[in-house]
């Protein structure tokens, strides 16, 4: 489906991956937190920090996603 500028509309199975992907990508962290650092840090928290962190890069990297 056409979108805005040519740019291709990510379908429901494309989001839904992409939503997958960022989950565990967060829990990644989040283990990461605690073994590298010593940082034990809920489910919130984790999702709070890799937002602030990489949200925007992930974006640019995840097909799908406007400007892709």
């Amino acid at each position: 489906m056409a979108h805005a500028a040519g740019q291709q509309r990510e379908s429901d199975e494309q989001f839904l991956a992409r939503m997958e992907y960022q989950c565990f990508q967060i829990e990644r962290y989040r283990w990461k937190a605690r073994l590298d650092e010593g940082r034990v840090l809920s489910e919130d928290e984790a999702a709070r920090e890799w937002i602030q962190r990489y949200a925007a890069e992930f974006a640019r990297h995840q097909p799908g996603i406007a400007g892709k």
